[in-house]
């Protein structure tokens, strides 16, 4: 079986300049993200301002289908959700409200050439995002995903669709104990065709000192800290299957000002972090004199911009994970998001990588 290269794709960012018909051939799956939940139903917008970006969008759904004429075998998924995206608790909350959301997502995902399913709920039983969350949604989670997974399954039958051309139900997963507390991992997986592990964001808008988001290794400053290595292995032993993980890459930085020479795990100033899409790292600071450093034993680069430290993945960064990825028997690679290299230089780095025996 060879490896998943998965592109999740922002649907309000610009992607027509990149090249997305050659980038079909590469990728085995993409990830529209995002619908959201509306009344129980699966809607694309959920904010009035989105209201007239609706032909763009499908624009972007015509132009997304068309790529199955230069990759017959790629897979698209409607992502459901995001950071902050409401209404998952109460869909999920009882039968007929887990009904009413599968079958407006099947409807959704058909009537719009999807080929599958991803729920990106942050997080079940959490209420981190400003979301509701009930203790119930741990079990009701398992639940949504079963029923979701049964009519799919049954539609799947009923289309004749089998093996590789059955409809998808995937998931965006946190990658800590956080997440794990909240939902039962075990019955997830089982339901799942893959679990796409959002190892990114270690350090993020919260974060008070300089650390990596998405390091392979945990590394000496913060030894207790997360890691990729560390995420895999939490997950593996609550009852995912490594070949059901799908390790997640960054496509751009993490920034926190007042660091400066100091550099990795100095602190910060609070609530000054910023993100960096790796376009304007490689094509604005790294240029105008940011000073690049690697940690070896994280696996991971990093830069001071002045007084700012940002944590971000390079080619190095991903040729160690695709090492790690095959050496553990994982699922593959994804990445958020896919309009933030116009280089070509990650998304190429993990297409060469993954494919190589």
């Amino acid at each position: 079986m060879s490896s998943i290269l998965l592109a999740y794709i922002a649907g309000w960012n610009d992607w027509s300049a990149l090249p997305l018909a050659r980038d079909a051939q590469r990728l085995t799956h993409i990830c529209y993200a995002f619908a959201n939940i509306r009344d129980g139903k699966v809607v694309l917008f959920t904010r009035p301002e989105e209201s007239g970006h609706q032909p763009r969008r499908d624009e972007d759904f015509a132009r997304l289908r068309a790529l199955k004429q230069h990759n017959p075998q790629l897979k698209l998924l409607i992502s459901i959700g995001g950071w902050a995206a409401e209404g998952f608790s109460d869909a999920a909350l009882s039968e007929a409200s887990r009904n009413l959301f599968a079958d407006s997502a099947i409807e959704f995902m058909q009537e719009r050439g999807f080929d599958g399913i991803d729920l990106d709920w942050e997080y079940p039983s959490n209420d981190m995002a400003g979301i509701v969350a009930r203790p119930e949604d741990k079990h009701n989670f398992t639940l949504l995903l079963a029923c979701l997974r049964d009519k799919l399954d049954s539609l799947s039958d009923q289309q004749g669709r089998r093996g590789t051309e059955r409809f998808l139900l995937t998931i965006a997963a946190g990658a800590g104990q956080y997440y794990l507390d909240g939902v039962e991992m075990a019955e997830v997986a089982r339901l799942c065709d893959f679990v796409n592990l959002m190892t990114y964001d270690y350090y993020n808008g919260w974060a008070k000192r300089a650390g990596h988001h998405t390091n392979l290794f945990n590394t000496p400053v913060d030894p207790e800290g997360d890691s990729c290595q560390r995420s895999v292995e939490l997950f593996v032993a609550a009852g995912l299957p490594a070949y059901k993980l799908v390790l997640g890459a960054a496509f751009y930085g993490r920034g926190l000002a007042g660091v400066g020479a100091a550099g990795l795990g100095a602190p910060g100033t609070p609530q000054s972090n910023t993100s960096h899409d790796y376009d304007e790292i490689v094509g604005k600071l790294i240029p105008g004199g940011a000073q690049q450093h690697w940690d070896d034993v994280a696996k991971a680069p990093w830069l001071i911009d002045g007084d700012r430290f940002i944590s971000y993945e390079n080619a190095q960064s991903l040729q160690h994970k695709i090492s790690y990825i095959k050496e553990q028997g994982l699922a593959g690679a994804f990445f958020w998001e896919y309009t933030q290299d116009h280089t070509d230089t990650l998304l190429r780095t993990l297409w060469e990588g993954l494919r190589k025996e």
